[in-house]
């Protein structure tokens, strides 16, 4: 989620801008580069609930629970958020934004949030046919997925080569941000699940292994895109064959990792809210506004890249707590009723 948080101040915060219109080349590389090393979240988040539902044997009544939470908070953060700019901002107020406030879900608010749900309402159906096939079928069928939603779909963004390679009209996964991509890595993350075995390598081994392939891979996609004006179009898309590889292998690094830890617990519970909270229209066009970092003094020397840890650890942890203090009112209503109906 601090990545994520980092692709926005990226985005939206200026960096990018910034750096250019300094015209320094070393700022820009650096920047670029730590751009690179965070195209993973979305698609290792997507992996994970691949990868731990796979096995769940959920059914229509889990699935439906599952939606509750990511739903409960978009409605609850969309319809307070919307409340405090009408009376901040009442030019806002009016019929089309108000009713994307009543119905977050089908104007698209967050478009991660929308693909989420979904996957997790098809999830019963789709584990039940990913869990029935062989070690062999599952490879073909993810193989196939994973060559139309990734290989060519990322060929035909290439401007040399899609007059060659052309996905028009067959796959418009928006740069892997469409249900199509969100399927192809639940898809994979089940797999990694139910297929993938290492357990012949010493466990220090195949840590540094999965390790040095991330950053290969990182490499890799950053080389082509300074080499190569064409590749610029697909560099770091979330369904670029090479950013797919390096979330795989982040998901096998961590998987071999062992620790407790009731804080990571804790912090984990907030981080869809904390997607939520700082992505609303209205409070990212704020934020960004507030933490803009487009002064070019900001890059005389190196001291931008502790700012922009700065900033992105501030948005996560204010974020965070007000998510706490939103899930915990949240668990005292709940509880409250569920007293009340027992009085009854």
């Amino acid at each position: 989620m601090v990545q994520i948080i980092f692709l926005h101040l990226f985005q939206y915060g200026g960096i990018h801008k910034a750096i250019y219109l300094k015209d320094n080349p070393s700022a820009a590389f650096i920047v670029d580069f730590m751009w690179c090393l965070s195209r993973t979240p979305v698609d290792v988040f997507v992996m994970i609930s691949g990868y731990f539902l796979i096995t769940s044997k959920s059914d229509i009544h889990s699935a439906l629970q599952r939606c509750k939470k990511p739903y409960e908070g978009m409605l609850c953060y969309s319809l307070i958020i919307g409340i405090i700019f009408f009376i901040i901002m009442p030019e806002l107020f009016i019929p089309a934004e108000v009713i994307k406030t009543l119905l977050p879900f089908f104007s698209r608010t967050w478009y991660f949030l929308d693909n989420y749900i979904i996957i997790l309402l098809i999830s019963p159906f789709l584990d039940k046919m990913l869990v029935a096939l062989s070690k062999k079928e599952y490879l073909f069928f993810a193989g196939i997925v994973f060559l139309v939603m990734s290989v060519w779909s990322t060929l035909g963004k290439i401007d040399v080569i899609s007059d060659v390679v052309n996905t028009s009209k067959v796959t418009d996964n928006y740069y892997g941000k469409s249900l199509g991509g969100f399927l192809m890595m639940y898809i994979i993350g089940g797999y990694i699940h139910l297929h993938i075995k290492d357990d012949h390598i010493s466990v220090f081994k195949k840590r540094m292994c999965y390790l040095l392939l991330f950053f290969g891979m990182c490499i890799l996609d950053f080389t082509l895109y300074s080499i190569f004006p064409e590749y610029k179009k697909v560099y770091g898309m979330f369904n670029n064959p090479l950013v797919i590889i390096e979330s795989v292998v982040l998901i096998l690094f961590f998987r071999s990792l062992t620790f407790s830890s009731n804080v990571i617990n804790t912090l984990a519970s907030t981080t869809l809210g904390v997607y939520i909270i700082h992505e609303h229209p209205y409070i990212r066009k704020w934020l960004w506004a507030t933490f803009n970092m487009q002064n070019p003094s900001f890059y005389q020397n190196l001291s931008y890249i502790p700012l922009s840890v700065l900033v992105c650890l501030a948005v996560f942890s204010g974020c965070s707590l007000i998510e706490l203090i939103r899930m915990k009112l949240f668990t005292i209503f709940t509880e409250h009723r569920q007293r009340k109906k027992v009085k009854q």
